[in-house]
């Protein structure tokens, strides 16, 4: 299992038990409510179709990248499909809104295949679901992924869906801001062609280095893969124990992991001291620089004109570290800036 407990997520203070997760069920169900008698009622997929047949509600599952979910046509009004996933996401707020500890929450799935004219964020405000868990339930590693033609889950309970295992930086990014231990997770299974098990953090949602990581910032990520262990500002130093001001951010990656330029420009320093261990700075256009610390080796040479994503060096853990990291800073006009501000969220391929 997997919980919300430090930086990357944005909660509530709830404490949940299990959820409705109608797709983890061998013969999954829906909530379709009763409109003569206004309660609700579980029935099957199959049995939701027929009765949207009869009704002329007209529902086609979505087979595509072997998704099988309540297809929405249309993210309009007068789709009673779409209609019939407002009521879900209605319910599923309302379910949150006054959970207790150890009632369940309602979660549902629907799929949509997006049009040329949407993208995450119309999406998202049109469902009036977080683009959050959007993006995390379908694994966009970034904003700029294109959606266009492709089968989206749309998730019916706000939150943040998180795999088992990270594929892409953003995700591992976002999985080493959890708590194995925290109790509050929905788990299931996610009918794609991988059959993934998903945990569900009801009511969370994207936060700091996470959040700018996902959208567009302007320099790209500097390792292939690292978990974020240590933020921007004042922190307690591991090393002394003294309070000081963390001027960047700490990566963790296995030692000799390749370290990049996260944007072209030249090389201004290169050295070492008790601190850094081995570092880097390399200058960049708007009178920007950035520092890359507690390497291994050193791949580039002082004055060396680099491209976006050039080898620099590799993690180590010279200086004053307790184990193999990436200290990354921003510097703009000569001041430290939060890295989280201008970091690239694309993946490297």
């Amino acid at each position: 299992m997997i919980a919300a407990s430090r930086a990357g997520i944005s909660r509530r203070g709830l404490s949940f038990r299990r959820a409705v997760v109608c797709p983890g069920q061998s013969r999954p169900t829906y909530r379709f409510p009763d409109r003569a008698s206004g309660r609700t009622a579980s029935v099957s997929i199959a049995a939701r179709f027929l009765a949207a047949f009869f009704l002329l509600l007209a529902s086609v599952p979505a087979v595509a990248e072997g998704v099988f979910y309540p297809e929405i046509p249309s993210l309009t009004s007068d789709n009673p499909v779409f209609q019939q996933y407002c009521d879900d996401v209605s319910q599923a707020r309302q379910a949150l809104a006054t959970a207790k500890p150890g009632v369940d929450l309602p979660l549902h799935l629907y799929s949509y295949v997006p049009k040329k004219t949407d993208t995450l964020i119309t999406i998202a405000a049109r469902c009036s679901i977080p683009y959050d868990a959007i993006a995390s339930l379908n694994r966009f590693a970034s904003m700029q992924d294109s959606i266009t033609g492709k089968t989206v889950i749309l998730p019916t309970l706000p939150g943040l869906y998180l795999p088992d295992k990270a594929v892409n930086t953003f995700e591992n990014l976002l999985l080493s801001s959890f708590d194995p231990d925290d109790p509050t997770i929905i788990s299931f299974f996610v009918r794609d062609p991988d059959k993934r098990a998903v945990h569900c953090i009801p009511d969370a949602g994207f936060e700091g280095t996470v959040r700018s990581f996902f959208l567009t910032p302007t320099f790209r990520f500097p390792l292939p893969d690292g978990a974020l262990t240590s933020t921007f500002g004042m922190r307690k130093n591991p090393v002394t124990g003294h309070l000081i001001f963390h001027k960047g951010i700490d990566l963790a990656a296995p030692r000799g992991t390749p370290v990049h330029a996260c944007a072209d420009g030249t090389v201004t320093f290169v050295g070492e001291d008790s601190v850094y261990g081995n570092y880097v700075i390399i200058a960049h256009e708007g009178n920007k620089e950035s520092l890359y610390g507690h390497l291994q080796t050193v791949k580039i040479e002082l004055h060396q004109k680099v491209k976006s994503g050039s080898i620099i060096g590799t993690v180590g853990s010279t200086g004053q570290s307790t184990g193999p990291h990436l200290h990354f800073e921003i510097h703009e006009n000569g001041v430290a800036k939060n890295p989280e501000g201008f970091i690239k969220g694309k993946v490297r391929q």
